[in-house]
């Protein structure tokens, strides 16, 4: 079953800047998906059309086989989400945020107080339960959003960039709390920058450029998309780029050259050079950020 199609889905702002160019995805029922993009490549364009918080210029977006502008209602009854500028009420504590926005949905306050209590403690937010939102830092406040979506147990969750400013022990227990509600049978959409973060927890994940959507599928099959399996890099003030075009496929990010590299033969010619020339070089396996990186860079214009 999918629980999340869209189909040439496309969103004009005013000002005639196209956010979505006809982007077409279908996302499983009880798996966690992962939206990439880079800032302004259409992220949360997406995930608040299908979300029911956004109207589409044209195409069509399906949430639990209902249509995101004709059956919005019956969506929102079935989902709960974090959207990216959400802030929580300053003037109430951690536990009755989560409390009452679960009592909003309809559940008795006995229901909304052990949910409440279960989510508090799977995100290690006990210690601040009692304390007024007011008194938080940036990054526990996101945390409590992200505890208000997943006490919810809807059926599924659209979380905007639900880990931004968190630290990297908060963010491991909230990617612990997002795979156990998959393991419950919960759907989650979610958006990312980091990349990790969509490796380690995704069952499936999809990129999108400048409104296009350029890739979707498993990280293995992400994998088969390009041919390459190492990659070297070398500061770019070590060494002219055309002198590297003999080893692999090249790209220039910031500071540093990447040459892609398909085998270790490959690599130890590289590294052989390196060393007679004295230039430092490092080789690591291609990851899903590499592979992010030289998807957006071939389909960059120009």
């Amino acid at each position: 079953m999918e629980a999340v199609v869209s189909e040439d889905l496309v969103k004009i702002y005013e000002g005639r800047v196209k956010a979505l160019d006809s982007v077409s995805l279908r996302v499983k029922a009880g798996i966690i998906f992962s939206l990439l993009g880079r800032n302004g490549a259409g992220k949360t364009t997406l995930l608040r059309i299908m979300a029911t918080q956004l109207l589409p210029t044209s195409g069509r977006g399906y949430v639990l086989g209902y249509d995101v502008v004709s059956e919005a209602e019956k969506i929102r009854e079935n989902i709960a989400v974090i959207p990216q500028e959400s802030r929580p009420m300053y003037v109430l504590t951690v536990e009755e945020h989560v409390k009452y926005f679960l009592m909003m949905r309809g559940l008795s306050m006995y229901e909304a107080s052990q949910n409440a209590s279960r989510i508090i403690h799977e995100l290690g937010l006990e210690e601040y339960a009692d304390t007024l939102c007011m008194k938080l830092s940036g990054g526990l406040r996101r945390k409590v959003l992200v505890a208000m979506a997943m006490a919810t147990e809807a059926e599924i969750l659209f979380l905007d960039e639900p880990t931004t400013g968190l630290d990297p022990f908060s963010r491991r227990l909230v990617w612990d709390a997002i795979q156990r509600a998959s393991t419950n049978g919960q759907t989650i959409f979610l958006t990312t920058h980091y990349m990790d973060e969509a490796e380690k927890i995704s069952n499936e994940i999809a990129v999108i450029h400048n409104g296009r959507l350029l890739a979707s599928g498993s990280l293995e099959g992400f994998k088969k998309l390009t041919p390459y399996k190492l990659k070297a890099e070398i500061p770019s003030d070590s060494i002219e780029i055309d002198r590297l075009r003999d080893y692999g496929k090249i790209i220039k990010v910031g500071r540093r050259i990447i040459v892609y590299l398909l085998d270790r033969e490959a690599s130890k010619k590289l590294h052989d050079y390196c060393v007679s020339m004295k230039i430092p070089v490092t080789f690591s396996p291609i990851s899903l950020e590499d592979l992010f990186i030289k998807m957006v860079e071939e389909n960059e214009p120009g």
